[in-house]
């Protein structure tokens, strides 16, 4: 019942103030200017065909599938790991979960 009397009185006094104007009389503000997040889009295009013999001398002249495999791998290297975190003054230290075994 409390919730539901405070609801009623909230839009009662929102009703009684009355219509709010979007911004004071008298001033205006400035044309927005629109841009499609279209413009300078560059639709797909068929890259040009070259001759297998032509692609298969430039994948042995890198260094075959291996070359392909090492470009997949860049960047992902493992990171070193991060130092322990040291508990805020006054906490106790975290204790590690325990290990579940079956």
């Amino acid at each position: 019942m409390h919730a539901c009397s405070l609801a009623r009185g909230l839009l009662a006094a929102a009703l009684a103030a009355g219509p709010v104007a979007a911004q004071p009389p008298g001033t205006e503000t400035a044309p927005t200017a629109w841009r499609s997040a279209f413009d300078g889009y560059q639709p797909y295009a068929e890259a040009p065909l070259a001759s297998w013999r032509e692609s298969n001398d430039t994948v042995g002249r890198i260094g075959g599938w291996r070359a392909y495999a090492r470009d997949g791998q860049e960047g992902t290297r493992a990171a070193p790991p991060a130092p322990p975190v040291q508990a805020a003054p006054g906490l106790p230290a975290a204790t590690p979960a325990p290990v579940h075994r079956h």
